[in-house]
């Protein structure tokens, strides 16, 4: 029974662990066909950072912007999840840049003063009780004049 048991767990972390994979791998393909286009005149800095979120959830990335340098900093949604909300924070979490999802504004452009650590932060407004809960990936990019 023990191994029967041990089998079964062995099953579903492998399970877990390949749904993972492939929902990671969708976000991603998400990611470069849909958002990276939306980059230009930037450059993609090729660091992909993304995640699976549904209404009322969050995710947060750190940034490092460099001195003299030329960003574009671009929250990229799928449809199914409407408009998010956004924001960039210094290392003082002052605001330095807000998107809000009735007035909402894909990306916004920089030019890093000094070498700085920044935070972006996302998160789907919720949605109203008794509404369906779709989960969607949103991207985070960077992207650099050269």
């Amino acid at each position: 029974m023990r191994s029967y048991s041990l089998l079964v767990k062995s099953a579903l972390l492998t399970c877990a662990v390949a749904l993972s994979i492939s929902v990671q791998g969708q976000c991603r393909s998400f990611a470069k066909n849909k958002c990276i286009p939306e980059l230009a005149p930037y450059k993609f800095n090729e660091t992909f950072n993304a995640a699976q979120l549904a209404p009322g959830e969050e995710a947060e990335v750190g940034l490092t912007l460099y001195s003299g340098q030329d960003y574009r900093v671009l929250v990229c949604a799928h449809p199914i999840l409407g408009e998010v909300n956004w924001k960039i924070l210094d290392q003082n979490n002052k605001v330095i840049f807000e998107s809000l999802a009735d007035e909402p504004k894909h990306f916004f452009d920089l030019k890093a003063a000094s070498t700085v650590p920044v935070k972006v932060v996302v998160w789907v407004p919720s949605k109203g009780k008794g509404a369906m809960v779709h989960v969607g990936c949103v991207a985070i990019m960077l992207g650099f004049k050269e």
